[in-house]
Formats: structure tokens, sequence, C-alpha cells
């Protein structure tokens, strides 16, 4: 309706400077007023053909290289305008409205350098293109956007805007031209080392007693310090005088169950929340190739269970997942952990990934790693935002037993995750 009057505002302004210059002319007389009206003529006629053309019935495609990326790639478009009659525009300009999720930067490992200050990576991304068409049927545009943010990305309307040479006039239309691209996390290789606690800078790592199965006695052994008393086999002991303890089969548990911290934290640090997603798309990826068996959890506004699972189509899944997940979800990520916990098998390898810790956090992991042979926790954080007593609880963590990484702008920003398990 605000376009249509405005077409009629300018039409009838159009009109009344006609009339003003012939009348101009008429009464005047003269060489220069004849002169003046028919100079002018020719612009008025193009102005009243342009406000006359339409420009709302046009063919407009837009097509994207491809429709799958990791963050940080390139998306080029290309927007092809097709018209009937070849009207001589003068100028015609294209604006793409970009959706708000692509008003992110996306990162590779060198983006985590911000880590500390994430809106350094917000930028909002504006596409405006001009082309002089005259009478050209065919109209192209081509531009790109860099650095895609991990994400769903939808595409819907396309504005397009001509007028005449000095701007009196000017026309626009509105086109819905849907698209649609999905950008997965971006992927790195892992390196894993076979290590019990890898928590703070100069600390020196703690081990634990791996969890025995007290039901298979493999053999006889003398007693040694730390044995318990129910392990002490008597009649050996009273055939060799001295003191024998049991030998039981070690529990082997190679299933990892693997899970993600997707709650919404107070002061929420966006690309913390992306390094976590990086890194457990990068942890699904290197367990494609093994031969352990992968569950995969997200607590969040839901949860989300990936069964344990060799099958490659899942963990397709997990991918794709994590392609669109995003931080929400007002339970604590320490109560959804303690709730989960209760229905899961014992004795597994659990990785738990989070971009928070808290008292009541430390506790959560605790009562897992009593229940589980391993636990290993990635704690990703800015190092300036790490507090002492942060700090203090990673330390605690080790102690129990717990595997602590720490995950801050110098590791996340190397080619590849060097962590421990």
């Amino acid at each position: 309706m605000k376009q249509t009057v405005n077409v009629v505002t300018k039409f009838v302004f159009t009109i009344l400077l006609f009339v003003i210059l012939y009348a101009y002319a008429m009464f005047q007389g003269g060489f220069v007023s004849w002169f003046l009206f028919y100079g002018m003529l020719p612009f008025l006629l193009y102005m009243l053909g342009v406000l006359l053309y339409p420009i709302s019935n046009w063919n407009i495609d837009r097509t994207l290289s491809k429709y799958m990326f990791q963050s940080g790639d390139t998306l080029a478009v290309d927007v092809h305008i097709e018209r009937k009659f070849p009207f001589p525009l003068y100028y015609c300009v294209i604006e793409e409205y970009v959706p708000e999720t692509l008003n992110r930067v996306g990162t590779k490992s060198e983006g985590y350098q911000y880590m500390g200050n994430p809106d350094e990576l917000r930028k909002a991304k504006r596409i405006k293109r001009v082309a002089f068409p005259w009478f050209k049927r065919s109209i192209h545009f081509h531009y790109e956007f860099p650095y895609l943010p991990r994400g769903e990305h939808h595409f819907h309307s396309i504005r397009v805007k001509t007028g005449d040479f000095f701007g009196f006039v000017s026309k626009q239309a509105y086109y819905t031209v849907p698209g649609r691209v999905l950008v997965y996390p971006h992927r790195r290789g892992v390196s894993m080392t076979k290590r019990v606690n890898s928590f703070d800078e100069g600390a020196a790592p703690s081990y634990s007693q791996t969890k025995r199965d007290t039901t298979v006695v493999t053999g006889v052994r003398e007693y040694a310090p730390g044995d318990r008393f129910s392990w002490i086999d008597w009649k050996t002991s009273a055939k060799k005088n001295a003191m024998m303890t049991k030998e039981f089969e070690q529990q082997k548990s190679s299933d990892v169950l693997l899970v993600l911290d997707a709650t919404e934290g107070v002061g929420e640090k966006r690309l913390a929340f992306e390094g976590s997603v990086e890194l457990t798309a990068s942890i699904i990826e290197s367990y494609k190739r093994r031969e352990s068996q992968l569950a995969f959890l997200v607590l969040g506004s839901e949860h989300k269970f990936f069964p344990f699972t060799k099958d490659r189509t899942q963990y397709d899944g997990m991918n794709q997942y994590l392609s669109k997940i995003e931080p929400v979800g007002k339970t604590t990520f320490a109560e959804s952990l303690l709730k989960q916990q209760q229905g899961l098998p014992n004795h597994l390898i659990v990785m738990v990934v989070s971009r928070s810790l808290t008292p009541s956090l430390k506790t959560s992991l605790v009562r897992l790693k009593e229940k589980h042979a391993r636990v290993v926790f990635f704690y990703i954080e800015a190092k300036e935002h790490i507090t002492s007593e942060q700090r203090q609880l990673l330390r605690e963590l080790g102690v129990s037993g717990v595997v602590v990484n720490v995950l801050s702008e110098s590791e996340m920003t190397q080619a590849k995750f060097e962590v421990s398990t």
C-alpha cells in the first residue's frame, strides 16, 4: 500500500512538472523557454516510463555454490534476473537480506584467539550490488559470504531497486527466493594421550587404581600396601608362610560415552561454546576409525541421546545434530548430568565437554567417577576468565581421579587437539 501511494505521488509530480514546463513555454514564448521544455521532455518521458514499467514480475533465481559446508568456508552466490521486456534501465540495485545467523564470523583454529572477547567475531553483513543493464534482458550478480559460521542458515528475500538518471523517480520490488545452507562444525585431528590427569600448568599428574572385577581370580601375589583385607588368600598364605593376595582380572571397558554441555550459561560466551562443539565433533570423527563403540549425549533444553554404535550413518547423524545445536535450557548442566548418570551402564569411559565449572558440577563428576572406569573432563574457557576458585576445583577433580583437560586460547588455536584421556 505504501509503495503504491509512493508511485502515484511521483507520477503526479512528473505530470505536474510536465504541465509547468509546457505552460511556461506557451506563455513565455521564445527560444529559451521552448528549448528548456524540449530539453527536459526526454527525461520526463523516461521518468514516466520508469514509473509505468513493472519490475515485480521478473524471474529471479539464486544459485548457491553448494549446500553443505564446514565452519570457516566460503559460500559463493549467483543471482540471475530475467525480464521479458528490455526497457532501458540506467541502473539496477540488488540487496540480499542476510540471515541474522550469518552475522557471526565462522572460525577455524586461528579464530579462538578471541575467546576472551567473542564480540570481535560478530560483524553485521550487508550485501548490495549495482549493475547497469540498459536493454539487457538478463542481469547477473555474484557475491560471496566468507567465514561461514556453524549452523543452519535460511535465505528468504531479495530487494530489487531501479530509477531514473537523477534519482527523482525510484521503484523497488521484493522477491521471496528461498535458500538453505548447512554448516557443520570444523573438525580437526585429535591426539589422545593415555594419562590419568592433566589439569593445570605445572601440576603433577595423579593416578588412581584401576577398578577390578573381584569375581574372576587370575592368580596370587605377595601382599602389597593398599591391598584390601578381603583380597588375602589365607590358604596360600599358610602354605608359603607369607601374606599372599589374590590377583583379579582388571576390567577393560572400551565403550565411550561422550557428553556435551548445551545448557545456557550466565553471561554466555559464544566462542567457548563453538569450541566445545568443535571438540565434540572432532572426537566423534576420530572414533569413526576406532573399534570402540561411542554413544553421544547432549544435555540442554532437551536431552538428545545417540546410543552406542559403530554405524557410520549414526556418526553422520551426530554431526548433523551438532551443526544446528544452540545453547539453551534453564536447568544447570550439573543437575542434568547427575540425573542422567543413574540410567547409564557401569564401567564406561565417560568424556564430558563443558565451558563451565562450578562446585556442583565438580560433585557430579566425582560421583560419575565412582561408577565408571574413567572420567575425562574437557574444560573450554578463555585463560583470563579462569578464576582461582575454578583452578582449585580443577585440582580437586584431579586428586579425585578425574582426567582434566583445560583448553584455552593456546590449545584451541593448534592445528589439532592434543588431549589426555
